[in-house]
């Protein structure tokens, strides 16, 4: 009699252990869904796939993380004592990058497209006719924008890069214009803390210094809103009675706010 209580207390004590864990791991179960008592429930958890994300694209372009869109807004500044007053929307904004689910950039800052096929290789940006080479690291260092093969109309950006993968100078050029960045940085950080550009359009040629002024940051690092500082320097092209064209300063103020998508 002993040893058949003893099984029946066994019985009811497994029971009681198979019927918690079930519990537990169905979640939110409906109220009065009991299962029979004579049955057994199996449950089986579905793992989440990992997220195959390779950073590289999204570091190039000064961005931590598994970032899938950032989504830039320029405002028009001005300067009140040692403040930035926000105004304005402004036409100077980079509006748009975009990474895919494996890390590739498909819109880069400057709106350059990039188009993959199923094995990750490029085939095209604008047309089919665009290129784009990467390094031995992987970072993107060219990318060509052309109509067609027949013509060239468009624009080609080159990038180059520091020991810690972030950009160091932007060349780009289009039919009678083009810029040439210079960017800095301040200890680790993915963020250029200034940038100098020289550039021309048409016969106008201009200097331009920005600083920057971070102001906030999301909890991933990324920064969500700066402060940017223009100096400019605006001649045009010295020709045959015009030796010593005159100069133009300016100063500009802007602030730029940032809204970022991560997978």
């Amino acid at each position: 009699m002993k040893e058949y209580i003893h099984i029946l207390c066994g019985i009811a004590i497994v029971f009681v252990i198979t019927l918690t864990m079930s519990s537990c791991k169905q979640g939110n179960k409906p109220t009065g869904a009991e299962e029979p008592a004579d049955s057994t429930v199996t449950i089986v958890e579905e793992k989440k796939a990992e997220l195959d994300y390779n950073t590289t694209d999204a570091r190039s372009f000064g961005l931590y993380g598994c970032v899938a869109k950032v989504v830039t807004t320029t405002y028009m500044a001005t300067l009140e004592g040692d403040k930035l007053v926000k105004g304005i929307i402004s036409n100077r904004t980079d509006s748009l990058a975009t990474f895919d689910e494996k890390g590739r950039v498909t819109l880069d800052p400057y709106a350059n497209p990039y188009v993959y096929d199923a094995d990750g290789k490029f085939i095209k940006g604008r047309s089919k006719a665009s290129q784009m080479n990467r390094d031995k690291d992987g970072r993107v260092i060219s990318y060509t924008n052309r109509e067609n093969e027949n013509h060239w109309e468009g624009y080609s950006y080159e990038f180059s890069y520091d020991k810690e993968g972030r950009i160091t100078t932007i060349e780009w050029g289009g039919w009678e214009e083009g810029e040439s960045y210079g960017l800095t940085y301040q200890d680790g950080k993915l963020y250029p803390s200034s940038v100098h550009i020289d550039g021309l359009a048409c016969a106008d040629i201009y200097k331009t210094d920005i600083r920057y002024r971070y102001t906030k940051f999301d909890e991933q690092g990324n920064w969500t809103a700066r402060e940017m500082y223009f100096d400019i320097m605006q001649t045009t092209e010295e020709y045959e009675g015009n030796e010593n064209p005159p100069k133009d300063y300016s100063k500009e103020y802007y602030i730029q706010e940032r809204i970022i998508t991560y997978y």
